[in-house]
C-alpha cells in the first residue's frame, strides 16, 4: 500500500506578489501595509482527485479561499469565498486570482481555508453537497478542504505565497464486479440505493452535516480504464440499507454494503474503499469483500491499492509493529496477536469489534467487543460474553468439562495493544486475517485495520514423538511447539495417549493465562532450573469476577454469545482437577497477580489442585489471600517459596507434605494455614521449613482453627512473632487430645532466635499439640517414604 507523509511546499510557478527584498523604504517608495496573497500546493510524488484519472490538477481549477482570525475564526477581510484559478497542469503549481486576499501588516495572525471546487452560491460558510449525479466523472462531487499548516502574519517581510495542504472531506467507493473466478463482467444500470446524498460543509469550521432524509440514487462514474464504478459517498454508518442494484444478463441485481466477509463500522472521511463483488452469473450467490480501504487523507489518498488477485494490502501505518508479522506463515495455532505502536501508547476502546477470519471461507472464527468488559459470574443467569472464555479441551475418553472464565481478552502492556484469541479459535496450517475498528484502540494515530492489511499463516500441528514427549512452550522462538501451556495441554489431551510421559519445557517469560488440566497424567512443566522467576505461569484472577474455588462444567467449546453460564470457571491461577495423577511442576513461579503484583486484598488462588497426585519442586507461588489449595489426594512442595497473607494456604488432601519450604508472609497474616482437613486424612506435614514474616513485621498467625486440625511440623523453624500467635485467640486445637495419626503434633521445632517453639506456645494451646518423641518421629515420619505411603500409597513418584 501507498504511504502518506507530510507534504513538502517547494511552490513552484508562483507570481510575485510583494516588494522584493532589496527595495528600499523611501518617502518615495514605503514600505507596504497589505500583502496580496496566492495560494499552491506542491504535489509531487502524489495524486489526486482533482482529475477524474487521478493524477493532477489541471488549469482552470478553482477552489474557494477565506481568511479568517486564528483565534476566532471570524472573517478578518469583507471579501470572502474569493476564488482562486490554477494557472496550469501539474502537481506542484500556483493559484492566482483576480479579486486577490490581501491581509493588513497589524500583527494579527490570520489562517487561510479554502475549497475545492469552487461554488458561487455559497451562504454563510456552507457549501452545498450534492452527490446524486456522478454518471459524468466525481470530480465535480470530491469535496476537497485546504488548510495552510500554521497561521500566518503579514509584515512587510512576509513571504505571500501560501502553500495548503487539502484533504478529503468525503469518502469514496469503487465497484468491481467479476465471476466467482475473478473475471470481470459486464454489467449496466449500477445504481446506489439507500444513502443520503446531500450535506453542508462549514468552511469556517471544517464540519459536515449530512441530511439524513436527503436519501435519492447515486448513479456512479464508469472508469472506461478498467470498467469499475467509481462514486463519492457521504461519510456515513454503514447501514443495511445501503444497496447496490445492477443488470446482469436482463436481469436486475442487489448487494447490500453490509453483506461482507468482514467488520466494516462505517465509511470514514479521506478513504477510499475498494469492493469486489463477486457472482455466480448462474445461480442466486453474490458474494461481496472489501478488497482495499485507503485511509492516507493527505492530499492524495485515492487510488486503486488492490492486486491482482483480488485481495488487499489494506491500511497499514508506520507507526506500529505487529506480531505475528504481516503475512507470517510461521504463527502459533494457540498465539496471542500483538500491535507495538512506536509513538503514544495505545490504551483500551470502549467501543467497536476485533474479529478474526479464515481466509479460505472468508468465516469469522473469533470476535471480542470491546463494548463489553468483565462481568462477575453469577452461576446459571450469566450471559456468556465476549470477555469470557472456555478453557480446556475434552480429553479422549472423558466426559465433557470446561472452564469458563471472565479473561482479558485485550490489554496493555507499556507500548503495546495485545490480543489474546479465545482458546481453539485457530487451527493449525491455517491462513487467517484480522480486522480491528479504528474505535477498538484508543491510539491518537491508529486508523483500524481493514480489508487484508494483517495476514498470517498458523504453522502445521508440531510432529511430538514418545515414548518421552517433549514439548517446547515459548513466546519468543517461532521454533518452539506452543504458544502457550494451555495450548500444550489441550494438543496432549487429543493427540497424545493420557499415561505416556510428557515433558512440557517453557522458555523464559511471563505466561499470561489461567490453566485447566483435567484427566491427563504423567505431565511435568519445567521452567528455568538457575532462576525460578524466569518462568512465571500468571494472571489476575479474584473472587469477585471468577467466583468461589471452580472448575469445569459442562458446556460446548464454541457456545454461541448470550449462551447461560452454568458454574464460574473459579477465582485460582491454575486448576490440576479430575483423574489426572502425576502432574509435576518444576523451577518456575505460579502467581495470581490481583493479590502479588496488584496487591489487592480478597480471595484469589494462584493454584488449586484436586486430583490425585502432584508435585511442585523449586517454585514459588504467590498470591494473597488463598494462595494455595492444596486439595485432592497427595501433594508434595519441595524447596518451595509460598507467599501471602490472610490464610495462604487452605483446604487439604489426603497427605499435603511441604519439605524445606519458606511460608512468608510479607505483611503478617491472620494465619498462614486454615488447615480444613478431613477426617482420616494426614493432612499437613511440614518438614525442615521455614516460616518468615516480612521485616519490621510484629503481627503474625500461624494457624486458624479448623477442626479436625491434623498439622505435623517436624525439624521447622518459626519467626518469633509465631510462638505467642501458634493459633488465632489461642483457641484450643482439635481433637484436643491429638496422637501420630490425628490432630496437631511437633518435633524438634526452633525460632529464628534458636530458642525451644513448642514451649513458647501459650499452655492453653500447648496441651493440645503432641511433641513427638524421637522414636516416634523416626516411626512415623522419619522419612519421605515414610509419609507419603500413608495409608498404602506408592511413595516412588515424589523424588528429587
Amino acid at each position: 500500500m501507498k504511504l502518506f507523509h507530510t507534504l513538502l511546499y517547494p511552490l513552484l510557478g508562483l507570481l510575485f506578489l510583494s516588494c522584493s527584498d532589496n527595495e528600499q523604504e523611501t518617502g518615495d517608495n514605503p514600505a507596504p501595509t497589505t500583502g496580496t496573497i496566492t495560494f499552491g500546493v506542491d504535489l509531487t510524488g502524489f495524486t489526486t482527485r482533482v482529475t477524474q484519472d487521478g493524477t493532477s490538477w489541471t488549469n482552470g481549477d478553482k477552489i474557494g479561499t477565506f481568511a479568517l482570525d486564528a483565534d476566532t475564526s471570524e472573517p478578518v477581510l469583507d471579501n470572502v469565498n474569493v476564488p482562486y484559478v490554477c494557472a496550469e497542469d501539474g502537481q506542484s503549481v500556483a493559484f492566482t486570482s483576480e479579486t486577490p486576499l490581501a491581509v493588513q501588516d497589524d500583527g494579527k495572525p490570520v489562517k487561510f481555508v479554502a475549497y475545492y471546487p469552487y461554488n458561487v452560491d455559497m451562504q454563510d460558510f456552507n457549501y452545498p453537497v450534492s452527490i446524486a449525479d456522478q454518471s459524468n466523472g466525481s470530480t465535480a462531487c470530491d469535496l476537497l478542504y485546504g488548510t495552510a499548516s500554521e497561521p500566518y502574519v503579514y509584515d512587510k517581510e512576509s513571504d505571500t505565497n501560501i502553500a495548503l495542504k487539502f484533504t478529503h472531506r468525503l469518502s469514496k467507493v469503487v465497484l468491481k464486479f467479476m465471476d466467482m473466478e475473478k473475471n470481470p463482467l459486464t454489467v449496466s444500470d449500477v445504481k446506489i440505493l439507500g444513502m443520503p446524498v446531500s450535506a453542508a460543509f462549514n468552511v469556517q469550521t471544517g464540519a459536515l452535516t449530512t441530511d439524513d432524509n436527503s436519501v435519492a440514487d447515486i448513479t456512479p462514474y464508469v472508469n472506461s480504464a478498467n470498467n469499475y464504478r467509481e462514486a463519492i459517498i457521504l461519510p456515513v454508518a454503514l447501514s443495511d440499507a445501503y444497496k447496490v442494484s445492477f443488470v446482469l444478463d436482463g436481469r436486475t441485481r442487489e448487494w447490500v454494503f453490509a453483506d461482507l466477509d468482514i467488520s466494516l463500522p462505517k465509511f470514514n472521511a479521506g478513504s477510499q474503499y475498494t469492493f469486489g463483488i463477486y457472482i455466480d452469473p448462474t445461480e442466486d450467490i453474490i458474494i461481496g469483500r472489501l478488497e482495499d480501504v485507503d485511509a492516507g487523507n493527505s492530499s492524495a489518498p485515492w487510488e486503486d491499492g488492490s492486486n491482482e488477485n483480488g485481495t488487499a494490502d489494506g491500511n497499514k501505518p508506520a507507526e506500529y509493529h505487529l506480531f505475528p508479522a504481516d503475512k507470517a506463515t510461521d504463527a502459533f495455532a494457540d498465539t496471542e496477536l500483538k500491535i507495538s505502536f512506536d509513538g503514544v501508547a495505545p490504551e483500551l476502546g470502549t467501543s467497536g469489534y476485533i474479529r478474526i477470519y479464515r481466509m479460505s471461507d472468508h468465516k469469522m472464527v473469533d470476535e471480542i467487543n470491546m463494548g463489553e468488559r468483565r462481568v462477575s459470574i453469577e452461576d446459571g443467569k450469566t450471559l456468556l460474553n465476549t470477555w469470557m472464555d472456555i478453557i480446556g479441551v475434552t480429553p479422549k475418553g472423558s466426559s465433557v468439562s470446561r472452564r469458563v472464565v471472565n479473561y482479558y481478552p485485550v490489554r496493555v502492556e507499556e507500548n503495546d495493544f495485545i490480543i489474546k484469541p479465545h482458546q481453539q479459535r485457530l487451527d493449525f496450517d491455517t491462513e487467517y486475517y484480522v480486522v480491528i475498528d479504528r474505535e477498538a484502540i484508543g491510539q491518537e494515530d491508529f486508523p483500524g485495520i481493514y480489508g487484508r492489511a494483517w495476514t498470517f499463516k498458523t504453522k502445521p500441528a508440531p510432529q511430538i514423538d514418545g515414548p518421552e514427549y517433549n514439548v517446547r512452550i515459548s513466546h519468543t522462538d517461532a521454533a518452539a511447539h506452543f504458544y502457550t501451556l494451555q495450548g500444550a495441554i489441550d494438543f496432549c489431551a487429543v493427540n497424545v495417549d493420557l499415561n505416556a510421559q510428557k515433558i512440557f519445557r517453557l522458555d523464559d517469560g511471563i505466561y499470561q493465562e489461567m490453566i485447566y488440566l483435567r484427566d491427563q497424567s504423567n505431565i511435568t512443566i519445567k521452567g528455568n532450573p538457575g532462576d525460578n522467576t524466569a518462568v512465571n505461569v500468571q494472571y489476575d484472577n479474584s473472587n469477585d469476577i471468577n467466583g468461589g474455588i471452580g472448575g469445569g462444567t459442562n458446556i460446548d467449546q464454541f457456545a454461541p454469545v448470550g449462551t447461560i453460564v452454568p458454574s464460574s470457571g473459579g477465582r485460582s491461577v491454575v486448576i490440576l482437577q479430575g483423574n489426572s495423577e502425576h502432574i509435576r511442576f518444576e523451577n518456575l513461579t505460579i502467581e495470581n497477580a490481583y493479590g502479588w503484583t496488584l496487591g489487592k486484598n480478597g480471595q484469589a488462588e494462584a493454584l488449586f489442585i484436586d486430583n490425585k497426585s502432584a508435585a511442585l519442586v523449586n517454585c514459588r507461588i504467590l498470591s494473597f489471600q488463598d494462595t494455595l489449595l492444596p486439595g485432592g489426594g497427595y501433594n508434595w512442595f519441595y524447596k518451595c517459596y509460598i507467599a501471602g497473607a490472610t490464610d495462604f494456604i487452605w483446604g487439604s488432601g489426603e497427605v499435603v507434605l511441604f519439605e524445606d519450604c519458606e511460608l512468608h508472609a510479607p505483611t503478617g497474616t491472620r494465619a498462614v494455614m486454615q488447615a480444613r482437613v478431613k477426617e482420616g486424612y494426614l493432612g499437613y506435614v511440614f518438614d525442615r521449613c521455614r516460616f518468615t514474616v516480612g521485616e519490621g513485621v510484629t503481627k503474625s498467625t500461624l494457624i486458624y482453627q479448623y477442626a479436625p486440625d491434623n498439622l505435623t511440623f517436624l525439624n521447622c523453624t518459626f519467626a518469633d512473632v509465631y510462638g505467642p500467635n501458634f493459633v488465632g485467640e489461642n483457641k484450643p486445637l482439635e481433637p484436643t487430645v491429638p496422637s501420630v495419626t490425628a490432630g496437631c503434633k511437633m518435633y524438634n521445632g526452633k525460632t529464628e532466635s534458636g530458642d525451644d517453639f513448642y514451649n513458647l506456645i501459650p499452655e492453653a494451646v500447648r496441651t493440645t499439640v503432641l511433641n513427638l518423641s524421637e522414636a516416634q518421629f523416626n516411626e512415623n515420619f522419619g522419612s519421605r517414604e515414610k509419609i507419603m505411603s500413608w495409608k498404602g500409597n506408592d511413595p516412588s513418584w515424589f523424588k528429587e
